[in-house]
Order: C-alpha cells, then structure tokens, then sequence
C-alpha cells in the first residue's frame, strides 16, 4: 500500500492548503472524490506529497521521483502492482527495482 497527501498547488501558492490523504491502490472514483475534497481543478493542479509505502524498496524508488508532479493514476497502478503480487515475486521485483532503479513510474510498472 501507498499512503500519500495531495493538495492543490494553487491553493497552496495561495496559502489555502486542503490536502488530502490517500491509500492506494484505490478505485479511481475514490481517487477524484478525495481530489474535489481539496479542491483542485484539474490533474495538473494536483501536488503530492509525503508519500509513505510499506515496502521499502518502493518507498526508496518512490523518492527518488519528483513526486510533487508525480501522476495520481500512475501511483495507484503501482500501489496495485505491490499489492497484487505473491510474496515471493514482490521479494523478486523489489530486486531489480533496486538493481535497475528506473527513471519513472512507467519504467517501474511496465519496464522491470
């Protein structure tokens, strides 16, 4: 699981912070009711922060991004790819995302 805030990036430059947490994965309805709490407008008025995973290879993956302009939708494809994978294949994959350390979420999801 993927735990994060999202907040509107203008608010915030407005000084108006309504964040909001997420679990990932999630259902993408879930995902858009928890973006209109905080009032964004669109997906690219969207800002994440403090993203907290359960596994620490991802965790450590998932700061090395600039999260701040991370994909919500990305995330929770890799939330449900963490989620979804058997002991021993999350052990396997959490290998070669340290071995390979890929450059994006896609690389991560689609590319190891």
């Amino acid at each position: 699981m993927i735990h994060l805030y999202a907040a509107s990036e203008k608010l915030t430059k407005e000084g108006k912070d309504i964040c909001v947490r997420l679990t990932l994965p999630a259902e993408e309805n879930e995902i858009w009711i928890a973006l209109q709490k905080s009032e964004m407008e669109s997906l690219d008025d969207c800002e994440i922060s403090d993203v907290e995973c359960d596994v620490e290879e991802a965790q450590t993956f998932l700061y090395s991004l600039e999260l701040s302009k991370a994909n919500i939708f990305e995330l929770n494809v890799f939330a449900g790819l963490l989620s979804a994978l058997p002991e021993d294949e999350l052990r396997l994959y959490c290998e070669k995302l340290k071995e390979k350390s890929p450059q994006n979420l896609k690389e991560a999801i689609y590319g190891i």
